[in-house]
């Protein structure tokens, strides 16, 4: 998924909020370079992460794309399910998205050890309000600029706003059927490492 959903995951904890941003950026095995709470949020992230690769609906998602777009499907999809979830917010949560949007990297921000680059990123999406953008189709063109810049290979990421756009119903009945399942793994998740911390 990627950075809306794993927000509106954090159960508007500030420290899941700001381990789960940092959960694209911790790479590798956590020893304790952030503080126990942050680590369970970068835990959280690549749960969700691990969770939603091996689901059979986004297995699905990807698919639709067709052989042409195997190799970036995955991203393709966690870009489309942040679009579907924007456009379908008030389906799942209170807060309007506007207000969610800025309170969710205001409290990244205020986390005053984050890594030079992630702190470069929060500061451009708040400025750009670039959570609630998602909403917008022309969200999927920025998201696809800006991947283009992390491959090393030439990829056909430039056509795929196009793509999603034309098979954007048969997405959304994947993405609607897929979320609350999410929603429910994410929480029963959290529920379990609550447990086990008492322990």
């Amino acid at each position: 998924m990627n950075f809306l959903a794993h927000f509106a995951l954090s159960n508007k904890d500030q420290n899941l909020s700001i381990g789960s941003f940092l959960g694209d950026f911790a790479k590798g095995r956590l020893s304790g370079q952030y503080n126990q709470e942050i680590e369970i949020g970068i835990k959280f992230h690549r749960a969700v992460d691990a969770y939603t690769d091996q689901h059979l609906l986004t297995r699905l998602s990807k698919e639709r794309f067709g052989t042409r777009f195997r190799r970036i499907g995955g991203i393709m999809t966690d870009i489309a399910y942040d679009h579907l979830l924007a456009l379908s917010w008030d389906s799942f949560y209170d807060e309007p998205l506007s207000s969610f949007s800025k309170r969710v990297l205001e409290d990244v921000l205020a986390y005053k050890n984050l890594p030079r680059e992630a702190e470069k990123l929060a500061k451009v999406m708040l400025k750009n309000n670039s959570l609630e953008n998602y909403k917008d189709e022309l969200f999927l063109r920025e998201a696809s600029l800006s991947l283009d810049k992390r491959f090393k290979r030439r990829t056909p990421i430039f056509e795929a706003p196009d793509k999603i756009i034309k098979i954007k119903k048969e997405l959304d009945s994947d993405f609607k059927l897929f979320y609350p399942q999410l929603m429910k793994f994410a929480a029963g998740w959290l529920e379990k490492n609550e447990q086990n911390k008492k322990t």
